[in-house]
């Protein structure tokens, strides 16, 4: 009789961890992380909403700039850099007036009747944020080409320090340095 008494329970006790089992099994399968969680970066890391947000602004400013001699819309690259932004290229400052003269003079040169085109990547891109301030690391590839002529080539990486204004991350500070595309040897004296 006691024997009988147990087994209802212990039924009762094996379906409720079964239930729990699978419920487990079920919310590990879907992915689902926390809310805060959007994707994994390279290394398989899981990358918060506001780094995904990074990465999506460099992404987007990379397409703007593709895209330019199609909108010719300075203000549609422009719009990702903070006023006050100060930039180094190669170890030469750059500040927003900066990258308004040379889309001018990109601007000229597609007003000239000559077809220009503009493929702007950014790759490998690593973002970390800590409150209102973020920062990336990534590399880039730059290419104009006029007249089915490759007219410009760069690629290197860069660090950008971002700032978080309203709901947009934008870039306050950038230090980019081009590859160098052939060796460096000292000649022995």
């Amino acid at each position: 009789m006691g024997k009988r008494l147990r087994e209802p329970y212990m039924n009762l006790s094996l379906r409720r961890f079964a239930l729990l089992f699978a419920l487990i099994l079920i919310h590990g399968c879907t992915g689902k992380d926390d809310a805060s969680m959007s994707q994994q970066n390279a290394e398989g890391n899981a990358i918060t909403q506001e780094e995904d947000l990074i990465v999506t602004t460099l992404n987007n400013i990379a397409n703007a700039e593709s895209q330019f001699s199609k909108t010719i819309d300075s203000p549609s690259i422009l719009r990702f850099y903070t006023q006050d932004y100060a930039g180094v290229k190669d170890g030469k400052s750059q500040t927003v007036k900066d990258q308004e003269i040379y889309l001018a003079e990109v601007l000229a040169r597609i007003n000239s009747d000559e077809p220009i085109g503009i493929l702007s990547r950014v790759m490998n891109i690593k973002a970390t944020v800590a409150g209102t301030f973020g920062w990336a690391t990534y590399e880039y590839e730059y290419k104009v080409v006029r007249s089915g002529m490759l007219q410009r080539y760069s690629n290197g990486r860069c660090t950008a320090i971002f700032r978080k204004q309203v709901e947009a991350w934008l870039i306050r500070h950038e230090h980019c340095s081009t590859a160098n595309p052939a060796p460096f040897f000292l000649t022995p004296k």
